[in-house]
């Protein structure tokens, strides 16, 4: 494995982008070091006009992974979570191994883009209104859907399909990310996934990985 760093937003005890690429490492037992800006004009402001300005990504987002690998003659420096996760997966055969069960981790891994947009935007951005429409319609949609999605596509269960190691791969763990997320921002608890019976399986199977577990554990003892 290459020696892995990367860098994101320091956002305390929710995962967020960098977390669901955070949590995919974890489930693996990928080693990383990270570097974390706080949201502030002096950090991740300066950090922001840095990538731009020196083209090392122009999209000015994080996070942002460095990959050094000399052995292979593979150091490149990666952005976007998703595309990250998959281009790990498939450069160090942390895949299943097989076309079909890749596939159906992509095609979760493209849902779930639009429903963390819609964690982000209502979260950050939207009005008190806002929040409880996002709360009471449009959560409850988006978990029947991938629900649904579950139902139909898992081949592994709990999870979609899992690495030729048995651990869960990157649509898994965008979706457990984003499950993560709606309930330490209040929208939902663990007990309401129990009406979600392919979701509930997942989420208790995912967040009792010892490395996720711990990762969990330290920023609760942090309170933040």
């Amino acid at each position: 494995m290459p020696s892995i760093h990367f860098k994101y937003l320091d956002v305390g005890k929710i995962a967020a982008r960098g977390g669901a690429f955070r949590f995919y490492l974890l489930a693996n037992g990928i080693p990383y070091e990270e570097t974390l800006f706080k949201a502030s004009p002096d950090s991740w402001g300066v950090e922001k006009k840095r990538l731009i300005e020196s083209g090392e990504n122009p999209c000015g987002t994080v996070p942002v992974v460095y990959l050094k690998d000399d052995k292979n003659n593979n150091n490149v420096q990666l952005s976007q979570h998703i595309a990250i996760s998959r281009y790990l997966a498939r450069t160090y055969n942390i895949d299943s191994g097989d076309a079909y069960k890749d596939y159906i981790q992509d095609l979760v891994a493209d849902e779930y883009q639009g429903a963390r947009n819609a964690w982000v935007d209502t979260t950050f951005k939207g009005t008190d209104e806002q929040k409880a429409e996002y709360r009471n319609q449009k959560i409850p949609e988006t978990l029947k859907k991938f629900d649904a999605l579950y139902q139909k596509y898992k081949t592994a269960d709990p999870y979609l399909s899992t690495s030729t190691a048995g651990n869960p791969l990157w649509g898994d763990s965008a979706l457990f990310a984003l499950l993560y997320d709606q309930i330490q921002t209040g929208y939902i608890n663990e007990d309401d996934l129990a009406t979600y019976p392919n979701l509930a399986p997942l989420y208790h199977a995912y967040s009792t990985i010892p490395a996720v577990a711990g990762w969990i554990k330290e920023k609760d003892q942090r309170g933040k």
